[in-house]
């Protein structure tokens, strides 16, 4: 029982560190193939333990089974590997004398769930540098089409924008309500344009042959007071001829507050869907 548990345990951290690599270096490879090498590496750890040289050859039998898809990547991906690696063993390392006399199960259940913590912290944090570099570097140029009509839009990554959808959980763009004033219908831009939330009326107002491509999306003022505005779904949108997963769009006055002259600012995740892309 006690080696499965051993087994049980490399091949969680293995999972968890490959996964770390995975998401910062924009690998994406697929995560049979990170569980497969963590678990292949977790055996081998726990059944030759006694041989020191085990480390280093379970390490690299790790990565190879886990990247073999991306060979151009591999280098990325040992670094990374590592850093995850150190991080999560330090860390365990820091908080070893609290469970010296605790249950072993317990402290097991606890190691894993600090080390997934810290990874997704450790995430969040490198990927919102990643972001806030961006910002600073970049503006997009796009293609956004509503109701069958094109338009070309001069876009920014804005890693303040997290607004979601909240029944599905799509992403929620900024556009500058003239850049979109001559691709809308007219009826649905004007009522849009004039709409204000009422709870007892909801979308009713609104014209009802467009209503199955709007939603009630609920967003953050500046004040932290929560209002509600209308989101257009969009027929797809391309930005340097990446298409964006499917979203929804919600038109503002508020051209002239947009970084750098920019027409729209794209949600938060959209950074790390074309970053995805342009490596992969």
């Amino acid at each position: 029982m006690y080696a499965e548990v051993m087994i049980a345990t490399n091949t969680f951290f293995n999972y968890t560190v490959l996964a770390f690599a995975n998401k910062i270096g924009w690998i994406e490879n697929q995560k049979r193939y990170l569980f497969l090498a963590a678990l292949i590496a977790g055996i081998i750890s726990v059944t030759f333990t006694n041989y020191f040289i085990t480390i280093f050859l379970s390490f690299f039998l790790m990565i190879a089974i886990a990247f073999w898809r991306k060979p151009k990547q591999i280098v990325k991906a040992i670094g990374l590997t590592l850093l995850a690696s150190l991080f999560a063993g330090g860390l365990l390392t820091a908080i070893a004398s609290f469970y010296r006399d605790t249950n072993y199960l317990f402290m097991i259940i606890n190691f894993a769930l600090i080390v997934i913590g810290g990874l997704y912290f450790l995430t969040k944090h490198v990927l919102h540098i990643n972001i806030a570099q961006s910002e600073r570097e970049l503006l997009y140029s796009s293609c956004v089409t509503l109701f069958g009509e094109p338009k070309e839009l001069t876009l920014f990554i804005d890693s303040g924008n997290v607004c979601k959808e909240p029944l599905s959980n799509e992403p929620v763009h900024f556009v500058a309500a003239e850049m979109l004033k001559e691709i809308l219908p007219e009826s649905l831009f004007r009522a849009v344009s004039d709409w204000e939330f009422d709870r007892k009326v909801g979308l009713d107002n609104l014209p009802k042959e467009y209503l199955t491509k709007l939603r009630l999306i609920p967003i953050a003022t500046i004040q932290q007071e929560k209002a509600w505005v209308i989101g257009i779904k969009y027929d797809n949108w391309k930005v340097n001829d990446q298409e964006l997963p499917k979203g929804y769009i919600v038109m503002t006055k508020l051209h002239d507050k947009f970084p750098h002259g920019a027409e729209g600012i794209l949600h938060s995740s959209s950074y790390f869907h074309l970053k995805k892309r342009s490596v992969g």
